[in-house]
């Protein structure tokens, strides 16, 4: 599978070096060419440099590491070329602050870009961990395994993504169709909180027990 890291910021340069590092071919693009030249150079492993049409059309899952406010004006002029793409809603409706989110209860910012663009498939996931986790290539604390949740409602698309999570060495745990990303939006609040606010830092994860 090709992966496409839309925007070259912390969390986008992490992850898709990660990525990379575990045998992925990626692709960056920005709105700064220089950054995504970087990220591309920091992940190494044959990374590519691409402009955005390119990307989307080369890529098989798109990861989606922009604020979620400009996801729409990136996006846009794409739609003709989404069709049948799998989007990677790494993103969470937060205030600037990041203290509330700006959508919420009755809807979730991975359904309104579903709704935006109806011909893609999207995928929330990855949208509750700390760039620092990512950066550090490492799926566990302490000897427990992260879990990352996602949602979806193409079963195709969330097995493409969960291959991802399981390659990283992550616990994918499918958290079921889409709108359930109204329970995973509020989950990176959580996360932010323990982590900036409570002073446990950012190399925090969650995990689900269960039994197998």
């Amino acid at each position: 599978m090709k992966i496409g890291i839309l925007g070259s910021g912390n969390v986008g340069r992490s992850l898709g070096a990660w990525v990379a590092q575990v045998g992925f071919p990626v692709g960056f693009t920005s709105r700064t060419s220089a950054h995504a030249q970087e990220a591309a150079q920091h992940a190494g492993h044959g990374s590519k440099v691409l402009d955005l049409i390119p990307l989307v059309d080369e890529s098989d899952l798109i990861f989606l590491t922009l604020p979620f406010s400009e996801i729409n004006t990136a996006l846009r002029p794409l739609a003709a070329h989404l069709t049948q793409k799998t989007l990677v809603d790494l993103t969470n409706p937060i205030t600037p602050d990041h203290r509330a989110l700006t959508i919420g209860h009755a809807n979730s910012g991975a359904e309104v870009i579903a709704q935006s663009f109806p011909s893609a498939h999207v995928v929330k996931a990855f949208n509750a961990v700390f760039a620092e986790v990512y950066a550090s290539q490492s799926a566990q604390i302490d000897g427990r395994i992260i879990s990352i949740f996602f949602a979806g409602d193409d079963s195709k698309s969330k097995e493409c993504v969960r291959q991802v999570i399981a390659r990283l060495g992550f616990d994918p745990v499918d958290a079921g169709p889409l709108r359930n990303s109204r329970y995973l939006e509020p989950l990176s609040l959580l996360n932010i909180h323990l982590g900036r606010e409570l002073g446990f830092g950012t190399r925090i994860g969650f995990a689900l027990l269960r039994n197998r």
